[in-house]
């Protein structure tokens, strides 16, 4: 290929890459899984031989380990988003009860 050929090549896959709408945090953890992967797997595939083997058996690994840990962040992120919701309900409960007590003793209870 030519200089040409390859300058267009970057610019198109630039303007591409600018025109898509940004990565959730899974898609983020995924990439970068992947990518720690490959340069893990290529290090150990250096120490017994084989860089390129072991770069293409790191990264799908990589890729899976930075899925489950994303997933496991937005689990956390549903529970502790429940944990509020459930904190204001029984705040709400708790005033409602209170509110009942009072109604009761004042009005229905007391002549």
């Amino acid at each position: 290929m030519n200089m040409q050929r390859v300058s267009t090549l970057v610019f198109v896959l630039g303007l591409c890459a600018a025109c898509t709408p940004p990565l959730t945090e899974r898609e983020r953890d995924v990439g970068l899984g992947y990518l720690i992967g490959s340069g893990v797997g290529a290090g150990v595939g250096a120490a017994t031989g084989n860089p390129a083997l072991g770069a293409i058996a790191g990264g799908p690994v990589g890729a899976v380990t930075g899925w489950g840990w994303a997933s496991w962040r937005e689990r956390d992120r549903q529970i502790a988003d429940l944990q509020a919701q459930l904190a204001a309900q029984q705040h709400e409960v708790d005033l409602l009860r209170e509110g009942m007590r009072r109604l009761g003793r004042s009005e229905w209870l007391e002549p």
